[in-house]
């Protein structure tokens, strides 16, 4: 045991290369997923020397042993409208991910969704990823391809059941001209989570990605947005609400790469315990990407010894733009708590009234379809922290 020990301090990938013959009979060749895994090991996983994982570290949710399923099924409620087949080549992700190299080695296959031109879909596309079982590993993959002038929500929902459970997820999304397509991912659980979004915007589209995540021993959510087409416009909202020692960290990038696109961002964190929480928004417009708009916050609610590091970023190529962010990081109001115990309200009914008027703001801004299920997670989130 010693020894075994020894040297998976020594090689952090060997829980992961055991499992790679697992894999070789399903969906993606064994070469194109034993060059994915050479590539992780080029870059190495991540820690908190590389600047952009200084507040988080993952190396805690990476130690195994891990059960790899031969299976990976989705629950999928969609109208027929919407063409679905199983994903044949994984999302281009680069070399710099290595978490999604590790999904793209190890991957359970994926679907594919295509929203062909000038659809307008009634109901959203709903699809639920496997419940996590406990030392389980995961590893799906999404492509979405909305047409030009299409319609479209997609809700996505995952949940861990064990914390020593490890996700690892890659979407990849294309949205031609004049579509409009909002993206809602709901996210529980007590494993660790993480996952790469990648978009792409052409001309006079519309997207609205929504992100929670409640409960969870480590989330760690990348997106990388690129406006690529005039008055391209994206909308992130996202809301983390955390408990005992659990961590969250919203990592975005959202580039501007033509004239006269748009990009608002608003975050919101609830955090408890000794919680921690992280945002890092990157906003990056192109030298000639003249007339953009770029409005980023973050606000933060505290509790316990609760903790939260925001980083705002902008990288501004040009004069003529309009650009601005800003973080707030607060404690419940003591006089609001006694004036609601003043009306019968124990402490911690009276923080957990407060604290969802503090996340409705966001909630609110949820597509329809999402916000029953978003209220319930939030519910029993509230109901834990009162049981103590």
């Amino acid at each position: 045991m010693t020894g075994s020990l020894t040297a998976q301090r020594s090689d952090p990938l060997a829980v992961f290369e055991k499992l790679l013959p697992e894999s070789f009979e399903e969906g993606f060749s064994r070469e194109e997923r034993l060059s994915a895994f050479e590539a992780l090991r080029d870059c190495g996983l991540p820690h908190r020397k590389v600047e952009a994982w200084k507040y988080t570290d993952p190396s805690g949710a990476v130690t195994g042993p891990f059960d790899r399923p031969h299976h990976c099924g989705y629950g999928l409620t969609s109208p027929d409208s919407v063409r679905i087949g199983m994903l044949r080549t994984f999302p281009d992700i680069g070399k710099n991910h290595p978490f999604a190299l590790l999904s793209h080695a190890l991957s359970h296959g994926g679907l594919e969704l295509v929203v062909p031109a000038h659809t307008v879909v009634d109901e959203p596309v709903q699809i639920r990823l496997p419940v996590v079982q406990p030392g389980s590993l995961l590893c799906p993959a999404l492509k979405i391809k909305v047409g030009t002038g299409s319609k479209v929500d997609f809700i996505v929902r995952s949940e861990e059941q064990g914390a020593d459970s490890l996700v690892s997820q890659v979407t990849q999304m294309t949205v031609a001209e004049n579509a409009n397509v909002s993206f809602t991912r709901l996210r529980s659980g007590q494993g660790a989570h993480f996952h790469l979004l990648l978009t792409q915007q052409a001309a006079d589209s519309r997207l609205t990605l929504f992100d929670s995540t409640v409960g969870g021993a480590l989330t760690r959510n990348d997106l990388h947005a690129e406006l690529k087409g005039r008055n391209a416009e994206i909308d992130l909202y996202g809301l983390y609400l955390l408990d005992g020692t659990g961590h969250a960290d919203n990592h975005t990038t959202v580039s501007h790469s033509v004239p006269y696109t748009y990009s608002r961002q608003l975050y919101k964190g609830i955090l408890d315990d000794h919680a921690c929480g992280v945002f890092n928004g990157r906003v990056v417009v192109q030298p000639g990407a003249c007339g953009s708009d770029a409005l980023q916050m973050n606000r933060n609610l505290l509790s316990g010894k609760a903790k939260v590091d925001t980083k705002p970023q902008l990288e501004i190529g040009n004069d003529d733009v309009r650009c601005s962010h800003g973080a707030t990081i607060g404690r419940l109001d003591e006089a609001q708590i006694f004036y609601l115990r003043s009306r019968g309200l124990d402490r911690s009914a009276a923080e957990a009234l407060l604290a969802r008027g503090f996340a409705g703001e966001v909630i609110d801004l949820a597509p329809a379809g999402a916000q029953d299920v978003l209220n319930a997670q939030i519910e029993e989130f509230f109901e834990r922290e009162a049981e103590g």
